[in-house]
């Protein structure tokens, strides 16, 4: 007995361990320069033949904006359709359509959107991954997001593009 019960806490101890992204049904989140970052609220959105997604976690907001509607990878920077935008608890805006700062950055603004599943249920629910490094306007200041995911975000409309 007493083997089985240190099997099983060694077992416990072992898997339970770690930093990965935990998963919510459905879900937004993702590391935020470096720090696990979750909405509370998320939603899509199917606006001009692209996905328009969106999380909150009531001080912070993110949205990944695609020209389609589509399966599929859509790259982010440059002067390309598609953006990922966040806006920060002081609502100070950053986004991949502004470029940095050359004299305090070299790195672009880019990124990544990857729609991998939409199901037809009803509401009809969206799951993919994201990554971006994004700007204020002015190029002075810089976000990261790394191994985002949004998983069953319910599409179900009314969202607006957050401006500069």
């Amino acid at each position: 007995m007493k083997k089985l019960t240190l099997v099983l806490v060694t077992v416990l101890l072992v898997f339970s361990c770690g930093d990965e992204v935990e998963f919510n049904t459905p879900a937004i989140q993702g590391n935020y320069d470096g720090n696990q970052w979750r909405a509370s609220s998320f939603a899509a959105d199917i606006d001009f033949g692209g996905f328009l997604v969106e999380g909150s976690n009531n001080v912070e907001t993110i949205q990944l904006v695609t020209d389609e509607d589509l399966v599929g990878t859509y790259e982010l920077g440059g002067d390309g359709p598609n953006v990922a935008i966040f806006k920060d608890a002081n609502g100070v805006v950053y986004s991949t359509a502004n470029d940095p700062d050359e004299s305090l950055s070299i790195y672009p603004a880019e990124g990544q959107i990857i729609v991998e599943r939409i199901l037809n249920t009803s509401p009809k629910t969206m799951t993919g991954r994201f990554w971006f490094y994004a700007y204020t306007e002015d190029g002075q200041q810089t976000v990261n997001f790394n191994e985002g995911v949004f998983y069953n975000v319910p599409i179900v409309g009314g969202l607006v593009v957050i401006s500069d």
